[in-house]
């Protein structure tokens, strides 16, 4: 079982980027090709507010764990993107028995 330690429900896009160390093109990234492959992207835990994106920290992080941390990376870009997601982890997330 996983015990988050976020101190907030949601975050802004920004401040999400701030904690995983990624830049804002990699999650848009992620975003498109799950999109384009037809799912919604309330899935990765993205909330929109009118015209304001939020980030559920819980979900997302679940996405991360089930879509991105299983697939071994092929390019440097993605070697790089795949240590950020685990220091990431280590952060924010505690395993718990």
């Amino acid at each position: 079982m996983l015990n988050f330690k976020f101190t907030k429900k949601l975050y802004r896009t920004k401040e999400l980027l701030k904690k995983l160390s990624l830049p804002e093109g990699t999650l848009d990234f992620w975003k498109a090709k799950w999109s384009k492959d037809g799912n919604d992207t309330y899935d990765m835990g993205l909330r929109l507010f009118g015209n304001k994106a939020y980030w559920d920290p819980i979900v997302f992080v679940n996405w991360l764990t089930e879509f991105k941390l299983t697939n071994r990376p092929t390019t440097p870009e993605q070697k790089t993107d795949q240590e950020k997601v685990i220091v990431f982890f280590k952060k924010h997330v505690k395993w718990k028995q």
